[in-house]
């Protein structure tokens, strides 16, 4: 009886020792686990920005080249109408002497119409400048915003990283003392029979 005994409690021990293997492998598995999402969380974040910096620096050069297919037609547009100033034919009267007062009317009215020109221009383009203005500081703003939401939510989960480690290691340590317990209550039970 007392071989069946030392068997028995044997048999327990070497039952417990798996048991315990087990729920070490259970308390590591699970923070691999929990790394893992981590992980995959920072790594989801930072290709979140990634992504909207490169909309941010697309948008911004797709304003600059719509602003340079604008100096582009303002330059031709300026060489149209200097064409046209040459071709256009002014007072030619004999009356005035030789030719000082036409050129000096042509001159007059490139004056004129460059100042009109421009004045027309920059009417025009306020609107546009300041609209390019606007959603580049917005695209900046919500650039920064993101980067520091970003942050904040990082900083948020380091400061609780230390206590969901510190409960991880209780919650382990109680699971091995319940079975510790369980061993001992069943080598009692054993002893008693």
């Amino acid at each position: 009886m007392a071989q069946k005994k030392s068997e028995t409690i044997q048999a327990a021990e070497e039952e417990s020792v798996a048991v315990g293997s087990f729920v070490n492998t259970f308390w590591d598995q699970f923070e691999l686990s929990r790394e893992r999402a981590e992980q995959l969380r920072e790594n989801r974040e930072d290709a979140y920005i990634n992504a909207l910096r490169e909309v941010v620096k697309f948008n911004k050069q797709f304003r600059k080249s719509i602003g340079d297919l604008y100096q582009q037609s303002k330059k031709t547009n300026k060489e149209m109408v200097s064409e046209l100033m040459h071709q256009l034919p002014f007072g030619k009267d004999e009356e005035i002497k030789a030719e000082e007062l036409p050129i000096t009317e042509r001159e007059e009215l490139k004056k004129q119409l460059s100042a009109v020109s421009g004045q027309l221009e920059n009417l025009a383009l306020t609107p546009v400048k300041s609209i390019f203005r606007i959603v580049d500081q917005l695209e900046d703003n919500f650039e920064k915003n993101a980067e520091s939401g970003v942050e904040f939510s990082r900083d948020r989960r380091n400061a609780w990283l230390q206590v969901r480690k510190e409960y991880i290691n209780l919650a382990r340590e109680t699971h091995l003392n319940i079975i510790d317990r369980s061993k001992g209550s069943l080598k009692e039970l054993v002893k008693i029979k």
